[in-house]
C-alpha cells in the first residue's frame, strides 16, 4: 500500500502533535507548554476513520507472491470492494522513570474488508510447467491491527524520534469467482486450504511491513530532522525551540514542554534579561485539566519574547488619523487644529501655536513599540494582564502637499485589561489605560515655549483619553479570530481562557475541528 489508515491517523496526531510543540516560548525553564487530551486524541480517531472510507476504495496494494515446494502462487490487481466502518480505539502509552519513551497505541478492529484480484498459479514438473489464471475473492473476517508509536526527544539537539511495532489478527479465506476444470478445482481447494494461512501470513506481515517501513522511513525521518532548535518566520525572526523534556504521556493526555524565545534572525542575542527580583515563570503540573481536546500554557515571559522581538523588527506600528477604521466623527475632532466652543476639546486649544500655523487641519499621530531589555511588557495573574509598553511617538500636521512633523516624544503606556473567549474569537477589555511622556522634542520652532512640555502632556492625555481608550475597546470587544494562518484546515470550538490564580502564565483550553478535504495530500479522496 502507498498508505493506510494507521499512517493516516498517525498523521493526524502528528499534524497536532506539531501544533501542540511549534509555538514560541521563553528561555531558561519552559516558556510553553501544549497538551492533547484523550479527547482530542479520540476526534483525531473518528477523522481517521473517515480519511480511511475515502481511501480505501483507491488503495494501491503491491502484489503478493508465495512459492509452496512446487507450486509458485501470485496475487495480482488486488482491489477492495467492499469495506464496512471498523470500530477504531486510541489509548496513550505512558511513559515513567524507567522510560522516557510514551506514545499512542492505535487498535482498528471489525476492519474485514472483501477483496478481489487475479491469482496465477504456477506448477512445475521437472522441465514441465503449466499456468492458470484465476479471478479470485479474499474473504476476512475479525480482522483488527494494532499499531503503537512511541516518540521520545533529544532535549540536547530538540529532535523528535520514534519507535513503531504493528501486529494484524483475523482469518483469511480464499473463494474461487472462475468455473475451472476438475483438474484445477481440485488444485484451487488445495492451494486454498493449505494457502489460507500462509497467505494470512503474508497479507499481514507485506502490511505492517508497509507500514512499519513507512513509519520508520519518512515519519520518523521527518520527525528526527525537524530540528525545533531554530525556525524562521517571515524572514526576520526566529524562533528557539528547544525542548526541556521529553514528551510526557498519561493515561489521560500528552504534552509538550520546552523553551525558545524569539530573536531577530542576525540576531540572537538575549532580548529579554530575567529580574534578579522576578525568578523565571514555573508552569505547574494541572493534571487535572483534561475536558478539552487541546490546552496551551503561555508564560509571560514567552509573550514578552515575542512583543520585544516584534518591536526589533519594527513591526509594532500603529497610525491614528482621520482615516484610520473606526475612528469616529467625534475623535477626529480632536486631531483638528481647529475647533470652536468654551467646552470642544482639540489639539488645537491646547497648542495655539499649531492652530496658529494650521488652520483647519488634521494632525496625525504614529506609534512604534520601543525594544527594551530590561522593562516586562506583560504579566498575567489569571485573566488580568498587567502591561507596561514604552513607545516613540511622532505629531505630524496633514497638509495638501506634505506631512510635517510637529513633535516627537519617548513615551510608556501602561494598564491593565482582561482577556476572554467566546464563539471562536479573543476578546478584550482595557480596565486602566495612563500615558507618561518621559521626554519630547520640538521639531517646529515656532512651537517652542516653557509650556510646550505641559502642552504636549495634557494633548497625550485627551488622545488617551478620547481617542486610544475608545478604539482599543472598540476592538477588543470585537474580537479576535483564534486561529493559525498557516494551519486553515484546523478551526478551534468552545475555547476558553481559564482564570484563578495562574501567576505569570495564561491557560487557553480548545476543542477543534478538522476540514479533511482541506489537507494538503488528501484533496485528491474528495
Amino acid at each position: 500500500m502507498k498508505t493506510n489508515s494507521g499512517v493516516l491517523l498517525f498523521g493526524i496526531l502528528t499534524a497536532i502533535f506539531q501544533l501542540v510543540i511549534d509555538f514560541p516560548s521563553a528561555s531558561g525553564n519552559t516558556g510553553y507548554r501544549g497538551r492533547v487530551t484523550q479527547h482530542g486524541l479520540n476526534y483525531a480517531s473518528q477523522m481517521a476513520v473517515e480519511m480511511l472510507m475515502k481511501y480505501l476504495p483507491v488503495a494501491e496494494i503491491p502484489d503478493l507472491y508465495e512459492k509452496m515446494g512446487s507450486l509458485a502462487v501470485v496475487l495480482s490487481n488486488i482491489s477492495i470492494v467492499e469495506f464496512k466502518r471498523p470500530e477504531l480505539n486510541v489509548s496513550l502509552v505512558p511513559n515513567n522513570e524507567s522510560s522516557s519513551l510514551g506514545g499512542l497505541k492505535i487498535v482498528f478492529s471489525q476492519l474485514d474488508p472483501s477483496i478481489e484480484c487475479e491469482m496465477k498459479m504456477t506448477y512445475k514438473w521437472g522441465f514441465l510447467s503449466t499456468t492458470r489464471d484465476l479471478s479470485v475473492t479474499i474473504v476476512t473476517s475479525n480482522l483488527s491491527l494494532s499499531l503503537e508509536a512511541l516518540i521520545g526527544i533529544d532535549t540536547n539537539e530538540s529532535r523528535v524520534s520514534g519507535q513503531f511495532t504493528c501486529e494484524i489478527e483475523g482469518n483469511v479465506q480464499l473463494s474461487s469467482k472462475s468455473d475451472e476444470s476438475s483438474t484445477f478445482s481440485g488444485l484451487f481447494d488445495f492451494v486454498a486450504n493449505n494457502f489460507n494461512e500462509r497467505l494470512k501470513a503474508v497479507i499481514f506481515a507485506q502490511a505492517c511491513h508497509n507500514i512499519t517501513e513507512l513509519l520508520n522511513t519518512s515519519v520518523h525521518k521527518h520527525l528526527s530532522s525537524a530540528s525545533m532548535s531554530r525556525i524562521v518566520l517571515d524572514d526576520e525572526l526566529l524562533l528557539n525551540l528547544k525542548f526541556t523534556e521529553s514528551p510526557k504521556f498519561t493515561d489521560k493526555y500528552l504534552e509538550a514542554s520546552h523553551a525558545g524565545e524569539m530573536f531577530l534572525v542576525n540576531d540572537t542575542t538575549s532580548s529579554i534579561q530575567p529580574s534578579p527580583l522576578r525568578p523565571p515563570p514555573i508552569i505547574p503540573a494541572l493534571p487535572g485539566l483534561s475536558s478539552r481536546m487541546v490546552y496551551a500554557f503561555i508564560t509571560d515571559r514567552c509573550a514578552n519574547s515575542i512583543w520585544n522581538a516584534a518591536a526589533k523588527a519594527k513591526k509594532l506600528r500603529f497610525s491614528v488619523t482621520p482615516d484610520t477604521p473606526r475612528i469616529s466623527n467625534a475623535t477626529r475632532r480632536y486631531l483638528s487644529t481647529s475647533c470652536s466652543g468654551g467646552r470642544n476639546q482639540c489639539i488645537g486649544k491646547i497648542f495655539p501655536q499649531i492652530r496658529s500655523l494650521y488652520r483647519q487641519k488634521q494632525v496625525e499621530l504614529d506609534l512604534e513599540a520601543r525594544p527594551s531589555t530590561r522593562t516586562p511588557y506583560f504579566r498575567f495573574r489569571g485573566r488580568i494582564v498587567r502591561f507596561q509598553i514604552p513607545t516613540t511617538a511622532e505629531f505630524f500636521a496633514k497638509t495638501r502637499n506634505s506631512r510635517d512633523l510637529l513633535v516627537s516624544a519617548s513615551m510608556t503606556w501602561s494598564g491593565t485589561f482582561s482577556i476572554g473567549t467566546k464563539g471562536g474569537q479573543i476578546f478584550f477589555n482595557f480596565t486602566k489605560l495612563s500615558v507618561t511622556v518621559n521626554n519630547s522634542r520640538i521639531h517646529i520652532e515656532a512651537l517652542s515655549s516653557p509650556a510646550a512640555s505641559s502642552q504636549l502632556e495634557a494633548f497625550v492625555k485627551m488622545i488617551n483619553r478620547r481617542v486610544l481608550s475608545p478604539f482599543f475597546n472598540e476592538a477588543g470587544s470585537k474580537g479576535i479570530p483564534l486561529e493559525i494562518p498557516t494551519i486553515p484546515w484546523l478551526k478551534f470550538l468552545k475555547s476558553e481562557i481559564i482564570g484563578g490564580r495562574n501567576q505569570n502564565f495564561l491557560v487557553l483550553g480548545t476543542d477543534f475541528k478538522i476540514d479533511i478535504p482541506s489537507i494538503p495530500g488528501l484533496q485528491e479522496l474528495y
